[in-house]
């Protein structure tokens, strides 16, 4: 295909924000449609951790770890306040079946080159009095993890879109689309008809409905996400780390907490086999009360807002990123971590859309290997 001079960017979230931005910046004509406000669904849910710790396997650790290095980049290039914050994380085991699992994968990720190590209670103690550990089998400590205000990033890339020509809709919602051949020439919404000559899909949740209005069909396996945010601390949560989450060995409700950079908390937590707080003040406190046991300082702390929402996740976890076989000229990025990743999709995608040429590293998400 010919390179874009007009491309449509559906979904005003986090990684169609950074797509949008790298394409303007790169001299791209850029529209961003928004079924509602930007930054207001998933990307206003997310805990917004940015870590590789977690990801499996190691490829899809890589790219993540990759994107993750690229944040302080991607900050000075928005030349805004978006809230970073660097300081690591903590967790920790308090069961002996717990904490052979915990250093075998330690091990795997030090193996893999990442910044981690295993301490001491002592030592854990001492860098973070404020947390009670209990009786740790385990505790494993990161230095390069952090945290961020997906809206502040959002902002900051849409407003640079509107300074490069671009224009961002919203409270409008994709209902089909025009063909010439296999390509989209326009886009249709509630609103009006907009003619372009490529098309990134990043629609959260919604982006498989979507993609099989062009011929393209996975499973949606989207799961409920919800956060509580507290009224202001007046003190610092931490002493140095930037994130803490409580241990996973011992059933229960496992809490995930950060302090943003207003003073206020950031309460995520569940069961192994759900997220609690969906809507629901009654468990929004008892996440407090669970985040106490952990954090004393937040005892009295008290529920300002409870955010919930669908959140993308694709069928095997992996990203699903690139041209859609059923459509050259329609891109899609559909994946679960998209805080970590905003960097590296919103550059890599922008880069194949802008020059046709695919990269080796976003080679494992191509969406025709749900059709093999």
């Amino acid at each position: 295909m010919t390179h874009p001079k007009h491309t449509i960017v559906i979904g005003g979230g986090i990684v169609g924000a950074s797509v949008a931005f790298h394409l303007a910046k790169s001299g791209v004509q850029v529209d961003v449609i928004e079924s509602r406000q930007p930054a207001q669904q998933a990307s206003k849910v997310s805990y917004a951790w940015i870590n590789a710790r977690d990801k499996h396997p190691f490829g899809y650790h890589e790219l993540n770890r990759r994107s993750q290095d690229m944040w302080r980049r991607f900050e000075d290039d928005l030349q805004t306040d978006i809230g970073l914050v660097w300081g690591g994380e903590m967790r920790w085991t308090a069961t002996e079946t717990g904490a052979l699992e915990f250093r075998s994968r330690i091990a795997e990720l030090q193996e893999w080159g990442y910044s981690i190590r295993e301490i001491s209670p002592e030592e854990a103690a001492e860098l973070e009095p404020g947390i009670s550990f209990g009786n740790p089998t385990s505790v494993s400590y990161t230095d390069s993890d952090g945290h961020v205000d997906p809206e502040k990033v959002v902002y900051g890339c849409l407003s640079s879109v509107r300074q490069n020509g671009g224009l961002v809709h919203t409270n409008e919602s994709v209902k089909s689309f025009i063909k010439s051949g296999d390509s989209i020439s326009h886009v249709v919404t509630t609103k009006d008809t907009y003619e372009c000559d490529s098309v990134v899909i990043a629609a959260g949740s919604k982006t498989p409905k979507i993609a099989e209005m062009l011929g393209s069909k996975f499973q949606n396996t989207h799961s409920q996400g919800a956060t509580v945010i507290t009224d202001v601390l007046s003190v610092p949560l931490f002493n140095s780390i930037a994130a803490m989450h409580s241990p996973r060995d011992l059933g229960g409700v496992l809490i995930n907490s950060r302090q943003l950079t207003n003073g206020r908390v950031m309460i995520h937590g569940g069961t192994n086999a759900r997220s609690i707080a969906d809507e629901s003040i009654e468990d929004a406190e008892m996440l407090i009360q669970e985040t106490a046991k952990y954090l004393p300082s937040t005892r009295d702390l008290r529920v300002q807002e409870v955010r919930s929402a669908l959140r993308p996740m694709p069928p095997d976890g992996l990203p699903v990123l690139g041209r859609l076989p059923s459509t050259p000229n329609a891109y899609i990025t559909y994946t679960h971590s998209g805080v970590t990743l905003a960097p590296m999709i919103g550059e890599m995608a922008a880069l194949e859309i802008r020059t046709g040429v695919e990269t080796e590293i976003l080679a494992p998400y191509r969406p025709e290997r749900f059709n093999r």
